[in-house]
């Protein structure tokens, strides 16, 4: 289908000037701007006001751009389905549009400025040329009139009765109000001095902290939450806790941009609205645009800044900082794990290539090796959950979540080839776990009590109860207590294999330090399926975390970011399903460590080299 521009002028005579243009697509936009290919000179008409699209044989559709409407043979609307065929009228301001079938496949567009009313010439001026002089309820006057009406109503007399405690029938609260409250606030509905603490004074963040600050002490928490049920809250009282105090806040913000932006700080300041607030990006009273549909769940989010404004030349506003300068996705740097040090916990870049001193002895590659001891001993032990050689999933178990990992523990995970059983007359005991002390005591228990006959050495497995005192080579029955516990936290001692045990006159261990969680300032989500799992469902573990090559129990086994930007942040010209790279995936305001809240997101499919990767392994 082709469109065709018919716009016609009307000379004072009364003769008309006809100017005909071929529009070169099927698509024209309508409006004000000098881009549009149907132009309409009219102020009552928006930049890009609408589009029209020829969608078939004698058919076509106009979509507003925005939420305003436009004409179609008298109705307002703001999209319509066409026939050309009832030559139909379409109103833009003081334009009319109509339609109507050319020769061949041509829509003929013919563009007019509306008739003047009859007396009145085109610029409203009668037809006389005289204006009248101003009637007593002139134009002007009225509008004066109600404009001095409303100032006195809604302002002058509110203010009087709230200075003089009038009690007036007209409510200044409901007259200020924008809209009503989100439905966490809606019990608040009739208390306005809950969060308008000061008249004529912007809501104060002392005021969201009353409520809401995870600074308080416990039992001002528990009364703020119950205060807030018995004043009919619907949810449960949420706490937040920011990234700093707002002054640290205010020095980290970089300053308005521009003449305009720091214009409008400076009367924002003036009139006790500034900026850096709870309520500059919670806001409250924001009235529903839909009519009819309920007020929304919680305030509505408006942020101020974004996340890379605050966080480009932050070094330099803030010099006292740790945080470092995240001008983009491209430029962030390398994760920076929490590691226990001898100054407690403390954060290392990746880049200075950091070991973990977690005070164990574990190679992960001779548990991880197809062919070796481990596999060989977890293949003899179907019975007891394995049967094949171990993998990660043999020891690191998800928490509740799925989101992470729970600790390993040793009686669940490491017990059925690391026995702490041995044997005592009256049967089978077991070794506690986790303080030396309490292996002693028990050791010393022990003593003068002969093992149960049993044959052959200690240990048939590491640890395993066997003839002889526990975790020995066949110790002789009767021996003194120092030669057994010098014996289980001896080479070869049920202790040894994973503990560093220093042999001093009190035996000593290195404390065991093993972080909850290493990226303690951003969010990893393992449920994610592309985290955990290849093209083919298999687990995919050893494509960020180096486990099978690491010898030392010190290799720090996380991915840099540069694993994370194959996937994330890429164009779909490097990958096919590009993962979402923006700062709210990982991190979020009140919670650094977890993402910020969002919908679900769709699945992606792995990257294809997980597939190569899988395929290739023998």
């Amino acid at each position: 289908m082709t469109l065709v521009l018919r716009q016609v002028t009307r000379r004072v005579s009364g003769a008309e000037i006809v100017r005909e243009k071929i529009l070169p697509t099927d698509t024209a936009r309508i409006g004000r701007g000098a881009d549009c290919e149907i132009r309409l000179a009219d102020l009552a008409v928006s930049l890009h006001h609408a589009t029209l699209t020829a969608t078939g044989p004698g058919r076509v559709s106009v979509i507003s751009a925005g939420r305003e409407p436009f004409g179609v043979d008298g109705r307002f609307v703001t999209q319509a389905d066409i026939d050309v065929g009832r030559a139909p009228r379409l109103t833009f301001g003081d334009h009319i549009l109509t339609l109507s079938h050319g020769d061949g496949d041509r829509i003929l567009i013919n563009l007019a400025a509306a008739e003047p009313a009859e007396g009145e010439s085109s610029s409203g001026v009668p037809a006389g040329g005289v204006i009248p002089k101003a009637r007593i309820f002139g134009r002007r006057r009225i509008a004066w009139t109600l404009g001095l009406g409303i100032v006195a109503l809604c302002l002058l007399w509110p203010l009087a009765a709230f200075h003089g405690h009038l009690k007036a029938r007209i409510d200044p609260d409901q007259q200020w109000s924008t809209g009503p409250l989100s439905s966490a606030h809606a019990f608040l509905e009739d208390d306005c001095q809950a969060c308008h603490q000061e008249a004529f004074v912007a809501v104060t963040d002392a005021s969201c902290k009353a409520c809401h600050d995870a600074e308080q002490t416990p039992a001002v928490m528990a009364a703020a939450a119950t205060s807030a049920r018995r004043a009919g809250s619907p949810d449960t009282l949420s706490f937040v806790r920011d990234h700093a105090p707002r002054g640290r806040i205010l020095w980290g913000t970089p300053p308005p941009a521009g003449f305009t932006g720091q214009a409008t700080a400076w009367f924002r300041r003036a009139f006790n609205l500034p900026e850096q607030r709870c309520a500059s990006c919670h806001v409250e009273h924001i009235a529903n645009p839909v009519a009819g549909r309920p007020p929304e769940p919680i305030p509505t989010l408006t942020p101020t800044q974004t996340c890379i404004q605050c966080h480009t030349g932050l070094t330099h506003r803030l010099k006292d900082t740790d945080l470092a300068d995240a001008p983009s996705w491209a430029s962030h740097p390398n994760f920076r794990p929490t590691l226990p040090g001898p100054d407690g916990l403390t954060r290392v870049s990746l880049n200075n290539r950091p070991r973990e001193a977690s005070g164990l002895t574990f190679p992960h590659d001779l548990h991880l090796s197809p062919g070796g001891g481990p596999a060989r001993m977890a293949q003899t032990l179907g019975g007891r959950g394995y049967g094949a050689a171990l993998t990660c999933a043999s020891c690191h178990r998800p928490d509740v979540d799925q989101k992470g990992f729970g600790p390993v523990q040793m009686e669940r995970d490491c017990a059925s080839c690391h026995s702490l059983a041995f044997a005592t007359p009256s049967g089978v005991r077991r070794l506690p776990h986790g303080e030396p002390g309490q292996v002693v005591a028990a050791l010393l228990a022990w003593q003068g009590r002969r093992p149960v006959a049993g044959g052959g050495t200690w240990r048939r497995r590491p640890g395993e109860a066997g003839e002889g005192g526990p975790g020995m080579g066949g110790s002789p029955a009767g021996a003194s207590a120092v030669t057994t516990v010098s014996g289980a936290f001896g080479p070869r001692g049920a202790c040894f294999d994973c503990h560093t045990i220093f042999r001093t006159p009190t035996i000593r261990f290195t404390p065991v330090r093993l972080p909850g969680d290493f990226l303690s300032r951003g969010a990893f989500d393992h449920s994610v399926r592309e985290h955990r799992l290849d093209r083919l469902g298999q687990p995919s573990c050893v494509q960020c975390h180096a486990a099978a090559t690491s010898g030392s129990a010190t290799d720090l086994l996380l991915p840099s970011v540069s694993e994370c930007v194959e996937c994330h942040g890429q164009t779909t010209a490097r990958s096919p399903t590009p993962a979402p790279a923006d700062c709210e995936t990982c991190h979020s305001f009140h919670a650094p460590s977890h993402p910020a809240p969002r919908p679900p997101r769709p699945n992606f499919s792995a990257r294809p080299r997980l597939a190569a990767a899988v395929q290739t392994t023998p």
